[in-house]
């Protein structure tokens, strides 16, 4: 708790308190699942930038771990993913109950992406609008299969080749948050198959991303110039007929031929 604080107020101090966002059209809600051992850079420096950037959707971040510093806690208590991925379906419904045709978002990054997933396997077809997984800590062979039928628009993957040290070694020793002893999808991507079609789309680290901070390692996606640029606009952009994809973050290709990804 005094860790957050503290980093909200470096945030604040740099972007300004973040805009309440009033009901009405256009204006929804994404909820963010950050890492394990309570450090909350990505959710809470994507609370301050959203508010900074005058995006129109409040920012809620869901803590779903043991702690501060509390990591291994956080990635083998399987019943505690369990139990949080059901409350953060549970947040989802009880705000488009409140808010109906009002859109619902999920970032997760790292071992929270274990959390935003099993949340999308609970809901209905179409729940939320649109997911985003930085540096996800799951297997690459996980199958989102369901989790991407209650995504109306897509899934979007940032992984990066770099991040050899946590997402690499460190999942392969610790296991992943499906607990598996493998490299992470955030190192190599998510395997081929398993019917997601053209709702999953795996974004590549690539060297211009450090201009945002980003250095391919697995601390990148938590810069702010970084959810500035790349994860903003898919939590504000209209869709196109690309299945909402903006112009500015471009897809890679599947990760079937990637030997890697074979864990």
């Amino acid at each position: 708790m005094i860790y957050t604080t503290l980093l909200s107020s470096v945030f604040r101090l740099r972007y300004g308190e973040p805009a309440e966002v009033e009901p009405g059209p256009g204006s929804g809600l994404v909820l963010v699942a950050d890492g394990v051992g309570g450090l909350h850079l990505c959710g809470v420096g994507l609370k301050y930038v959203m508010g900074s950037t005058g995006g129109p959707h409040a920012v809620r971040l869901h803590a779903w771990g043991h702690g501060f510093g509390r990591w291994h806690a956080d990635l083998t208590d399987v019943a505690n993913h369990r139990d949080q991925a059901a409350r953060l379906a549970d947040e989802v419904l009880a705000w488009k109950a409140e808010r109906p045709g009002s859109p619902v978002y999920l970032v997760g990054k790292s071992g929270g992406t274990g959390v935003v997933v099993r949340a999308l396997e609970r809901l209905d077809a179409g729940a939320v609008e649109a997911a985003v997984l930085l540096a996800p800590a799951l297997s690459p062979a996980y199958d989102l299969s369901r989790a991407l039928e209650s995504v109306r628009r897509e899934m979007v993957v940032f992984w990066s080749p770099l991040d050899v040290i946590i997402l690499g070694l460190g999942t392969r020793v610790f296991g992943t948050i499906d607990r598996v002893r493998s490299v992470s999808a955030g190192l190599v991507g998510f395997r081929a198959g398993g019917g997601r079609g053209a709702k999953l789309r795996q974004v590549r680290w690539r060297p211009a991303m450090m201009t945002s901070g980003y250095f391919g390692g697995h601390v990148g996606p938590d810069s702010p110039a970084f959810l500035r640029r790349y994860v903003v606009p898919l939590l504000t952009a209209e869709p196109t007929a690309d299945v909402g994809f903006p112009a500015g973050v471009k897809p890679a290709g599947d990760r079937a031929d990637n030997p890697m990804a074979r864990g």
